[in-house]
């Protein structure tokens, strides 16, 4: 299922590098990161079917979700440094409440 998973991150991946991008770029003077988003609709999607009852490992799950903190954190830095640097030590919280939130959502889909 694994293969799976990462051909699925890697064509939302193009679809939003080559499709969307450019669209919201126009219309909102906005780029979407790519693998952000890809990454964060693969979770979803597997969270959702994980509920829904289908054999998903709940690893792959976390192991993504893991990497949606750390890209948040990553865009509060880069908007802190252009706004307020007395900020940045913020991150640390970004990291702790998003890990907390993630083991929660987590602990009560695997009681589902």
């Amino acid at each position: 299922m694994i293969y799976e998973i990462l051909f699925f991150i890697l064509a939302l991946f193009l679809v939003f590098a080559l499709l969307i991008n450019p669209i919201s770029t126009k219309l909102f003077r906005r780029k979407i990161c790519a693998i952000c988003a890809a990454v964060s609709l693969t979770w979803l999607s597997l969270f959702v079917l994980k509920y829904l009852g289908y054999a998903i490992d709940i690893l792959i799950i976390a192991i993504l979700m893991g990497e949606s903190i750390t890209g948040i954190m990553y865009l509060f830095e880069d908007y802190v440094e252009k706004k307020n640097k007395k900020l940045l030590p913020l991150k640390i919280l970004i990291i702790l409440l998003g890990t907390l939130l993630v083991y929660l959502l987590l602990k009560w889909l695997a009681l589902k």
